[in-house]
């Protein structure tokens, strides 16, 4: 291992640790993942996720694999290496888009942004051994179905259709555990998401286990279109502890000049469908239970549980800052002014100066680390065997 290579790991594994992020490892029916076994998961389209590589360190050489079920008489194609940060040599454009897209935190297969086209069979591999197998469906958010318990929407109901040859699927939705509130001690909102799951039977026997329905489809291509889900309530709930608004390990500052009759969009850092996420403009809430009900300059994004915030503005100048919370930790705070607007309060000056000087801090302390780090790596002698 070259001398820089710790220092790279490090620094993954700091991003890692210090946001904190809530990435989503699939849903899956029946037993959890074993390692060396097949598992076939379901995730939401555009959102994060990642794939666990059981037993990687960061000394090992770890390397993931893909196949795309519509190759024929392919095997699994490597696209990423721990070891390897040159251009890869890719037969499939597909894999050089993954290779650049997708990254390694500590061997585990990070993909920020998947799309359904991304669906496959993925494969990790410590050495020569392969130890994980993942048949991933990446369910098509553009087509969740959003309901919302406290406005009287309904989810989907199971569905059931005739196949050939006396075979018939039922489409069903299995659901994720509820979220947490997303904030406590006040009126606040949970949700879970849905997976679309097909149950293929003959004479009333099981042909075989349920699956994601985009991979039953590909097996039955009969099967009609139907999409996940995501399932919202208002609830309310104590706090454990005191609450602490204005404090986060990870703090993202922005200022935007928008013009008029333009859109933003403003996006949580860390946050996706699999997490609690809420917005305030200024010292209002903003929810899905109460935009729901209106036509408003503002909207929470479906496809992202709330992730992203949509303003639209019109004409004239305003000065607004919005703030975001996953997990209950604010980790967003947006300074939205016109042009035409007054300049920047005080306070939002003074809160940009202590960001900045801790972003200018953190740096400073990494270069320490990683210089500490290829010191102690370059001096490090090889071993000796003594006959």
């Amino acid at each position: 291992m070259s001398c820089g290579a710790p220092c790279v790991a490090f620094f993954l594994g700091w991003i890692f640790v210090v946001t904190e992020a809530n990435l989503y490892e699939g849903h899956s029916l029946g037993s959890s993942c074993l390692p060396g076994y097949p598992c076939t998961l379901a995730f939401i389209s555009d959102n994060p996720v990642i794939l666990r590589c059981p037993y990687a360190h960061p000394r090992a050489q770890v390397s993931w694999q893909y196949l795309d079920p519509r190759w024929t008489n392919e095997q699994p194609i490597t696209f990423l290496r721990s070891e390897s940060s040159s251009w890869p040599s890719l037969s499939h454009a597909k894999l050089m888009r993954f290779w650049f897209r997708s990254r390694l935190i500590a061997g585990h297969l990070y993909i920020p942004s998947p799309s359904v086209k991304d669906s496959g069979v993925y494969t990790c591999q410590v050495g020569d051994a392969t130890i994980a197998y993942y048949n991933v469906d990446f369910q098509d958010a553009g087509h969740l179905h959003v309901s919302h318990a406290s406005l009287g929407g309904t989810v989907l109901d199971n569905v059931t259709v005739e196949l050939e040859n006396g075979t018939r699927a039922e489409l069903f939705t299995s659901w994720s555990p509820w979220q947490a509130c997303d904030r406590c001690s006040r009126l606040g909102e949970r949700k879970r998401v849905g997976f679309c799951y097909a149950q293929v039977t003959k004479s009333d026997q099981e042909v075989e286990k349920p699956l994601p329905c985009g991979i039953a489809r590909r097996k039955y291509p009969m099967l009609p279109q139907r999409g996940p889900e995501l399932r919202m309530e208002t609830c309310q709930v104590p706090c454990d502890t005191p609450e602490k608004p204005n404090t986060a390990s990870l703090l993202v500052f922005t200022t935007l000049h928008p013009q008029p009759m333009s859109v933003a969009h403003l996006r949580c850092p860390s946050s996706s469908i699999y997490s609690p996420v809420y917005w305030q403009e200024g010292l209002t809430k903003l929810t899905h239970f109460e935009l729901l009900q209106k036509n408003s300059s503002q909207s929470l994004d479906k496809a992202t549980g709330g992730g992203i915030l949509h303003l639209t503005f019109q004409n004239g100048s305003q000065s607004t800052v919005y703030w975001c919370y996953v997990n209950g930790h604010l980790v967003g705070r947006f300074f939205v002014t016109s042009p035409a607007a007054v300049p920047a309060p005080k306070e939002l000056a003074r809160s940009y100066s202590s960001i900045e000087a801790l972003v200018v801090g953190l740096s400073i302390f990494l270069v320490f680390m990683m210089f500490l780090s290829i010191i102690q790596s370059c001096r490090r002698k090889p071993e000796t065997t003594i006959v």
